[in-house]
């Protein structure tokens, strides 16, 4: 069975308003609108900020909870980095129908592209062609 929960490149950006009740809890008011960024980067490490500051992982979550109870959160930005695991897995498919090896598909991505590949799915989307190119220049003995 493969593992689906490896870590991916992923920053997500949300605006975020909180709301709260004067003492009589008849108009709502505004607390605070804030800015909040999650991210993690292929080793599963979490990074986070409020308003452009670090924060920790559980102050942003924190302020994203209460905002889904007491507020409105809208998705401002989602940035992913690497191919989406379909597209990581037909480059694999085209690499072993170009005659690489699998054991052999990391290191064809890293000398193609000139940096340490641990999985297709760190290679960009623009950069895939790049590594089939190689791949196949390889096989032809022109790489």
């Amino acid at each position: 069975m493969r593992n689906h929960t490896k870590p991916r490149h992923i920053t997500r950006t949300w605006n975020v308003t909180l709301y709260g009740r004067y003492e009589s809890g008849t108009a709502p008011v505004i607390l605070g609108q804030h800015r909040v960024t999650l991210a993690a980067d292929g080793q599963g490490v979490i990074s986070a900020s409020v308003d452009g500051r670090d924060a920790t992982e559980a102050a942003a979550v924190a302020i994203l909870n209460r905002a889904k109870r007491d507020g409105q959160v809208q998705l401002r930005e989602e940035v992913r980095i690497g191919l989406p695991k379909p597209a990581a897995s037909r480059l694999h498919r085209d690499l072993a129908l170009a005659g690489i090896l699998a054991g052999n598909h990391y290191a064809v991505a890293s000398a193609a592209l000139g940096r340490v590949i641990s999985s297709l799915t760190q290679v960009q989307p623009h950069e895939a062609e790049q590594v089939r190119g190689y791949a196949a220049r390889l096989i032809r003995g022109a790489a």
